[in-house]
């Protein structure tokens, strides 16, 4: 991990400050593995007294904990506060992170191929063997890994970090600050055929784009489709673990947090807030409102009208999906006693 002095945290808008003690580490740690130079995160008293066992000087405490343990802390220690770790972890360990490339590393490889009608913004990074087509515009602070292909006039805006083994389908739109993990596929052809009558399947070209908003992230192996016609949208701020598969005409509302395996047929929209648990299946030419959460290997089958939280297959509200699990696994007994019944009626 890099060093991290306590004067990079004391202003972050996550942590309350109470002793600032002027500290350098060069790790976060569980309590129970930490060290003198670790930062801890405490959410209860006992990580708080394996820490000191351990001889650690930084905590990130939570703040409902801090009265039941602030008899244990020196006034040599870095001490803050926070009211969710969560929030703290978001700030805090992306400054330890060793992965991410620093400004000063930045380049482009003499390996990548590059067409000279691509337009390639300041402090960019273009890894080995990297591929960038004609008319495609790089902004700024860009980080393209190794062996990506970016097909011609497809747009990546600042800030945004692609991987390596990336492919970009053509007139794909990226936006700021977008993170796209190893094998995504954005701009497949999407799924679209015309079957006749001897049940031969004939290609319908689709023409359309892909357009990611802001802020989103596509974890290893997702697969974002281009649009028939027009373009299949995911908007700003929406959040994708692996493997997931987004088909064409789907729009996904803003701030989506979708676990791994989840898909989507074509031409489904899904409003804002969403959330689902993993492998979970959505039907085409659907329309999910606002604030939906799907519980985990949940199948949609129909438009969702109501906010709230779905789960089983079909897909219905919760608590009545709960109900007929609690069920399900008396049935054996309940077939036994029907039988007995029908028998003892003389109805067999």
């Amino acid at each position: 991990m890099k060093s991290v002095s306590s004067q990079n945290l004391i202003h972050l808008k996550s942590l309350k400050l109470l002793h600032s003690a002027n500290l350098s580490f060069s790790n976060v740690r569980p309590a129970e593995a930490s060290d003198p130079n670790s930062l801890v995160f405490v959410s209860t008293k006992n990580m708080l007294e394996v820490a000191v066992k351990n001889k650690t000087q930084g905590y990130i405490i939570l703040e409902k904990v801090y009265s039941e343990v602030e008899y244990l802390l020196s006034k040599d220690f870095f001490v803050a506060t926070t009211p969710n770790i969560q929030w703290a972890m978001s700030e805090i360990l992306f400054l330890f992170d060793k992965n991410k490339i620093s400004a000063q590393s930045k380049n482009i490889h003499p390996t990548a191929l590059i067409s000279p009608t691509a337009q390639i913004g300041k402090n960019v990074s273009i890894a080995p063997y990297a591929v960038i087509e004609n008319d495609v515009v790089i902004e700024d602070n860009v980080s393209i890994g190794t062996h990506t292909v970016i097909e011609h006039h497809s747009r990546i805006k600042e800030n945004t970090e692609i991987s390596a083994l990336v492919f970009i389908g053509s007139y794909s739109q990226i936006g700021k600050n977008c993170k796209l993990a190893s094998h995504v596929v954005l701009g497949s052809d999407g799924f679209g055929f015309f079957t006749d009558k001897n049940f031969t399947h004939h290609k319908i070209a689709q023409i359309g784009i892909v357009v990611l908003e802001d802020n989103v992230e596509l974890g290893a192996h997702c697969a974002v489709d281009r649009a028939t016609l027009t373009e299949t949208r995911i908007k700003s701020g929406s959040k994708f673990d692996n493997h997931c598969h987004i088909a064409h005409n789907c729009v996904i509302g803003e701030n989506a947090a979708v676990a791994a395996g989840f898909i989507v047929a074509g031409s489904t929209s899904i409003g804002k807030n969403f959330m689902s648990s993993g492998n979970v299946g959505v039907l085409g030419h659907l329309k999910l409102t606002d604030n939906i959460i799907l519980t985990a290997r949940a199948g949609v089958m129909n438009s969702l009208e109501k906010s709230g939280v779905y789960g089983g297959y079909p897909a219905i509200e919760h608590k009545e999906n709960l109900k007929i699990l609690a069920v399900t696994s008396h049935l054996p007994k309940i077939k036994k006693q029907i039988a007995q019944i029908m028998k003892h009626l003389g109805l067999e």
